[in-house]
């Protein structure tokens, strides 16, 4: 028999190993003596049980007795202590399974000659019994080989973050069964280990190269690196070109948050999020710190500002972090800063809450001065009621937030823009989908890769979302003019927030009011509802004004303001009303490229590319041949014939190009990784929500506090103890059920 290759003649005979049911390895390899020639002639392919069994007590000079075992594994031990004192601790070693070894001699030896690999020895008889079962012949190593398109299929899953076994059940799909993957999990999770291992020593060269790369293909692209005295990367910032054009347009308000950490070197992630005319979150600029400190934010946003050109944002909501407000104090002098409003009420429910449990009518007073009041002089005259009323001068949390009021109350961005949202939510759900696609002990390299990926997803969505407004029509709520107006005016998520407004028309009376000028009362068709808007309209200039300024607000004319025009007859929106930032024009609008079209000649660039592009070929092929035995004995021997062309040309030599799964290039060697935080123990598979520092703070007070104060029942307002195990609260309960179950027999004795 003659193979072409020892590769081939190696196929054979792992093909043949696997039918039987044993497994396969290479023996031993003989190279040419010749002088100047160092070329294989010869190759043994021999069984998986082959060789002897070691003895026991191999590799001592004597058999000891198992009961000394233990004894001398502890001396052995307490030797290697001393001797590595001081140095880095050795890992213990693992306890593998060794492959039995039964002498067996069967195996298959090829030789060179002419050119080609001939078998000159071939030897059959095993000296064990095959594996019992046909299944269970894949578990060897020989035969648990990876091929190469299943291995660029656990690569994009891999890069989509997807877990191990999932991607197993993927691939147990793709094969049929589970059973029949011919490789475990067990190699898979290798696979996947060697793809995060690939990029330990040159992650921040190849991330730096890479944004290089994007930086040739579109010169708008900006990135900024920060290197610390030993020239490692301490932070990283990179915005790319679209976002830049755009920027200028929805700068009006801004998210920055910090509440994130998702890579090998525990870096904060900190998104610079904006909103978009679809009302989407957007991200205008992301970067990669080392701390959380006023300086590191200052850098973040200085190198923001460079890359926009200087044109300062006019609204930005952070948490209440001190560092953070600091340097945008610093950076954006008169700014519209504002803190997320749900930090502060969740900070307020954890300090607050015993009141709330206790002084009756406090929760519901303390909600309503922060969301009914519109005026700041309203929302501070409501403050100081409250506490005088419950008697909470003294309250140190409430000193605390009226101190800050005009930094989270609503009362006080009644005339900023701030549009239908008063916390960093869109932050947040960014992070949220983060976590879905980047692990924990991925590099700065693939998680900027993610985040191209994370901006295709995002420009999918505004793309579709285009789409739609521009190819159907949105259905009305009412017949009125102005509905028809705003309609097609506005990208269709932002005319679903004015439609819901015009509903809400319904819910208002309106009343004249008589005097100087045309004012209108609104009264909410409800007797709970105590607020009475008033609309004022000013004739000469055409404009309209609500005392619950939520067109400063949100950008859009509020429920109020649509009524009066309703109930005047008012056909037209004035312009300056419908503000450009939510319409269909607001989003750039790139030029098409006129290519002329040349056909499906031109090859891909890549190999991952003419895989794709092949795989669809033989797709269409496939789906036709599968539903006869005719037309699939076609397509077998078409198949069989292309893989004999294939094998010549790579024998003769044509094959001459090829690509590696990853670019590897040399440049910016000096660069060096950030430093690494050690953990104890095992990683997790989803890193924990970074905390701000305000949380860490008030975490730390808590640990430092005293002991916990002893809070008495209020229901016998006995000391050490609480309404639950109360024992007059349980007599009641006791009563109670007493009364029922005597109602009930009286009910039966009745009927």
């Amino acid at each position: 028999m003659v193979f072409n290759s020892v590769e081939e003649a190696q196929l054979f005979y792992n093909g043949y190993a696997e039918k039987l049911g044993f497994g396969s390895r290479i023996g031993c390899s003989r190279r040419s003596q010749k002088k100047g020639c160092d070329h294989l002639i010869r190759r043994d392919f021999e069984c998986a049980h082959a060789r002897k069994p070691k003895p026991d007590g191999a590799g001592g000079e004597g058999v000891l007795d198992p009961d000394v075992f233990d004894v001398v594994d502890q001396a052995t031990e307490a030797t290697s202590e001393c001797q590595n004192f001081g140095s880095k601790p050795v890992a213990a070693k693992r306890n593998r399974n060794k492959l039995k070894r039964h002498d067996c001699k069967a195996r298959m030896s090829v030789g060179l000659k002419k050119e080609k690999w001939e078998v000159t020895i071939f030897i059959e008889e095993h000296t064990h019994p095959m594996m019992s079962r046909d299944e269970w012949t894949r578990y060897y190593r020989s035969h648990r080989k990876v091929p190469y398109e299943d291995y660029m299929l656990i690569k994009t899953l891999h890069n989509r973050n997807a877990d191990t076994s999932l991607i197993m059940a993927t691939l147990g799909d793709l094969y049929g069964t589970l059973r029949t993957v011919p490789y475990t999990n067990r190699d898979v999770a290798n696979i996947r280990t060697k793809f995060r291992n690939e990029v330990s020593h040159n992650d921040m060269s190849k991330t730096i190269e890479y944004f290089q790369k994007l930086r040739a293909e579109s010169p708008q692209f900006y990135y900024a690196i920060k290197l610390d005295e030993n020239n490692g990367v301490r932070a990283l910032f990179w915005v790319d070109g679209r976002t830049r054009e755009v920027y200028r347009k929805f700068k009006d308000c801004v998210f920055f948050d910090t509440t994130f950490c998702t890579n090998r070197y525990d870096m904060p992630f900190a998104p610079i999020v904006g909103i978009n005319n679809h009302m989407q979150s957007m991200m205008l600029g992301c970067a990669l710190i080392p701390d959380e400190k006023k300086e590191t934010f200052k850098w973040v946003f200085e190198t923001w500002m460079d890359a926009m050109g200087q044109d300062h944002p006019t609204c930005i909501m952070t948490d209440q972090d001190q560092a953070m407000a600091g340097a945008i104090d610093e950076v954006f002098p008169g700014i519209v800063h504002r803190c997320c409003l749900w930090h502060v009420l969740r900070i307020a429910k954890d300090k607050l809450g015993t009141l709330f449990r206790t002084r009756e009518g406090f929760e519901k007073e303390f909600f309503y001065c922060i969301y009914g009041s519109d005026t700041v002089e309203e929302f501070e005259n409501m403050w100081q009621l409250m506490v005088s009323k419950h008697c909470l001068e003294e309250n140190e949390h409430l000193n605390t937030m009226w101190g800050c009021r005009d930094t989270w109350a609503p009362a006080f961005f009644k005339k900023n823009f701030f549009p239908f949202t008063g916390t960093t939510g869109r932050s947040k759900g960014l992070n949220s989908f983060f976590k879905k696609l980047v692990h924990p002990q991925d590099s700065v390299w693939q998680f900027v890769k993610q985040y191209e990926y994370i901006q295709e997803t995002r420009l999918d969505r505004e793309d579709n979302a285009s789409f739609i407004g521009e190819a159907t029509t949105s259905a009305v709520w009412s017949s009125y003019q102005i509905e028809e107006q705003a309609s097609r005016f506005y990208t269709r998520a932002a005319f679903a927030k004015f439609r819901e407004l015009m509903e809400m028309t319904i819910a208002y009376s309106i009343y004249p009011v008589l005097g100087d000028g045309v004012k209108y009362e609104l009264h909410r068709n409800d007797p709970r509802a105590k607020k009475i808007r008033i609309v004022s309209y000013d004739q000469q200039e055409n404009s309209y004004m609500c005392t619950c300024n939520r067109f400063n607000v949100n950008g859009m004319l509020c429920q109020h303001i649509l009524k009066a025009m309703v109930h005047t007859n008012v056909q037209e929106i004035p312009e300056k009303y419908m503000l450009h930032r939510w319409s269909e024009a607001a989003t750039v609008c790139e030029a098409r490229c006129n290519k002329e079209f040349t056909g499906y000649s031109v090859i891909p660039e890549s190999n991952t590319l003419r895989y794709n592009a092949l795989c669809k070929m033989m797709n269409k092929l496939v789906a036709k041949a599968c539903f006869g035995p005719g037309s699939y004995k076609i397509i077998e021997g078409g198949v069989e014939y292309l893989n004999s062309l294939e094998d010549n040309f790579r024998l003769s030599g044509g094959m001459t190009e090829e690509e590696t799964a990853e670019e590897t290039e040399e440049a910016h060697n000096n660069l060096h990784n950030p430093p690494q935080s050690a953990k104890k123990g095992r990683p997790a598979e989803k890193e924990k929500r970074r905390k701000p520092a305000v949380e860490l703070r008030q975490e730390e007070a808590k640990k430092k506090g005293t002991k916990r104060k002893n809070y008495a029942c209020s229901k016998c307002q006995e000391p050490d103890n609480i309404r639950r195990h109360c024992p007059y609260e349980e007599l009641e309960r006791k009563e109670q059920a007493d009364r029922e179950e005597r109602l009930r027999r009286e009910t039966e004795l009745t009927l």
